[in-house]
């Protein structure tokens, strides 16, 4: 009884102050003038977006600010404090770095740097020669990044791709190395030992998924409360396998999610952004691989998934069939969006299938 009573208490705690917190960050982020910018692409296929144009980004720092108050009040002694603190500020620092040069248009921050390392270097022929040859498999990279992502202003694919990975292999270390989780698990037939290709899917996840969480995050409410709908499905299975520290972890990130979503419903009051998106997509991940049941995440996880094949499918279509899409926008919640149903209607029917996709999820998980 104790155990799910201090679930119940940490959910309220963390929506507590998130929704107290929230009218405060909502008023500085209009004081400092962080707010969303147009995209064109959307603009030119949906003339409607154009009245969210302005609205404040970057309100996931709320969420962020939740978590890691609930990390050293009630979870400091547990072997997650420190990874997860870590994912919690750098992924929130990546991602306002993302979200911030984005928005106003600025280079890359790795073409700042080469920029300015090349006008140094090319003072000299040789180092410039020599500097030239051991840049070559940096540059072969960049156009990798640069084929498989899509062109934007800002932060490039290469640069994301490092500064996210930089993040991802915290988690992956605490999993690998600390938990000592090299197995993946499988209903019936239990845990298939990986070895270090378990390391190596295990951070190819946690990639995908701080990239799907992001691209969800792409009308009022949806992201929120698909959120809210995934973890809830994590803090009940660790409540089940007596992970109970996990357990309360998820129950702070339900809390400060619905908290979250009542200013961000339609119409949002402000917009999430990569600040709190590619943290939580990240821990989604390591959460499902510590309770030792990584095939969930493909279920409680579904409609992310979907929502970043959609952009990838949308994306190579486009560069494979000279133009043509599958989609009438992507990713598919903008489909739905084009075809004439409402914002709102989307959101709630993703909502709906998000809690089977869950549902569906702890059932096969508590299979042995």
């Amino acid at each position: 009884m104790f155990v799910e009573l201090k679930f119940l208490l940490i959910l309220l705690f963390s929506f507590v102050i998130t929704f107290g917190l929230s009218p405060l960050l909502i008023t500085l982020l209009f004081k400092f003038n962080i707010r969303r910018t147009n995209k064109v692409d959307l603009e030119a296929f949906l003339p409607d977006r154009s009245v969210k144009f302005g609205k404040p980004i970057m309100g996931g720092i709320v969420i962020i600010i939740c978590l890691v108050l609930v990390l050293f009040l009630f979870l400091s002694k547990s072997n997650f404090f420190f990874p997860f603190l870590l994912i919690l500020i750098l992924g929130a620092f990546f991602g306002a770095v993302d979200e911030f040069i984005n928005t106003i248009g600025r280079k890359g921050v790795s073409f700042a740097i080469r920029e300015t390392v090349d006008s140094f270097v090319s003072k000299n022929l040789l180092f410039w020669k020599i500097y030239k040859t051991l840049l070559i498999p940096w540059d072969l990279f960049k156009e990798m990044m640069r084929v498989m992502g899509s062109t934007q202003r800002g932060l490039k694919t290469h640069d994301k791709f490092m500064m996210q990975t930089v993040v991802a292999l915290i988690g992956c270390f605490w999993v690998y190395f600390i938990l000592g989780r090299q197995a993946f698990w499988f209903p019936f037939l239990g845990d298939v030992n990986g070895g270090v290709l378990y390391f190596v899917l295990l951070l190819f996840l946690a990639l995908v998924f701080a990239n799907a969480f992001g691209v969800t995050d792409g009308m009022d409410g949806l992201s929120a409360g698909l959120h809210s709908i995934s973890f809830l499905a994590y803090g009940c299975l660790a409540l089940l396998t007596g992970n109970y520290d996990l357990a309360y972890f998820c129950a702070a990130i339900v809390g400060s999610e619905l908290a979250f979503l009542y200013f961000n419903i339609h119409p949002a009051r402000f917009e999430m952004s990569d600040v709190g998106t590619l943290p939580l997509g990240m821990l989604f991940v390591f959460i499902a691989a510590a309770l030792q049941k990584e095939l969930s995440m493909f279920f409680i996880g579904g409609i992310f998934l979907i929502e970043i094949l959609s952009s990838f499918i949308q994306q190579w279509s486009a560069k494979l069939r000279h133009g043509k899409r599958v989609f009438l926008l992507a990713p598919i919640h903008h489909h739905f969006e084009k075809k004439g149903w409402p914002e709102t209607k989307v959101t709630m029917r993703f909502w709906l299938f998000s809690s089977i996709f869950a549902v569906i999820g702890l059932v096969i998980s508590l299979i042995n």
